[in-house]
């Protein structure tokens, strides 16, 4: 066959990392990179409240060493049926795009048990859902956990905005590991 004279098109596929690095605002809006973790912070604490609409609060605790966890109770996770279900933790982290900006992030969901099969979705209830995620430095330009600098008025900062507060009757319970200090916001 010959050349039907169209032109050649090189496709470019970025990591989810360097699209970030290369338009930040694009995600973070006109936050600086040293508030960055707060907005990741604020993404995973409501991607939880939105699996567990019910519940009161998600809880989320800011690591010493840079990294965070939050939980939940009463999440309720649906996907499309297939043949053989994938599994839960992988149903959990592919709604959470963000968790690419981070070194590792670990996805716990239980009780463990077979979905219900709902309207051509298969359905979990009632989980208890926990997101571990160790942060990445360099993503932030920092050294290595030196972004959780005064968390509890940064992370209530981020919060506060309509982009990032909490559905009405939901809180972020908050623990900041290296101090002990709680807060309930926002």
């Amino acid at each position: 066959m010959g050349d039907i004279g169209l032109p050649r098109l090189r496709a470019r596929v970025r990591s989810v990392s360097a699209s970030v690095k290369a338009n930040p605002g694009m995600y973070f809006g006109a936050y600086p990179a040293s508030d960055w973790p707060f907005v990741i912070a604020a993404w995973t604490a409501a991607d939880l409240l939105r699996l567990a609409p019910y519940a009161p609060s998600v809880e989320l605790t800011l690591h010493c060493g840079g990294g965070l966890s939050a939980a939940v109770s009463g999440a309720r996770v649906t996907a499309p049926a297939m043949p053989s279900p994938r599994p839960l933790a992988d149903v959990i982290r592919s709604g959470m795009w963000y968790t690419e900006l981070s070194r590792a992030t670990t996805v716990d969901a239980g009780p463990e048990r077979a979905p219900q099969l709902t309207a051509g979705e298969h359905v979990w209830y009632d989980l208890d859902v926990t997101v571990h995620s160790e942060l990445d430095a360099s993503l932030f330009g920092m050294p290595d956990g030196s972004w959780w600098r005064d968390p509890l008025t940064r992370l209530g900062a981020v919060l506060a905005t309509p982009r990032h507060r909490p559905p009405d009757g939901q809180r972020v319970m908050v623990l900041d590991e290296t101090t002990g200090n709680t807060a309930d916001l926002p």
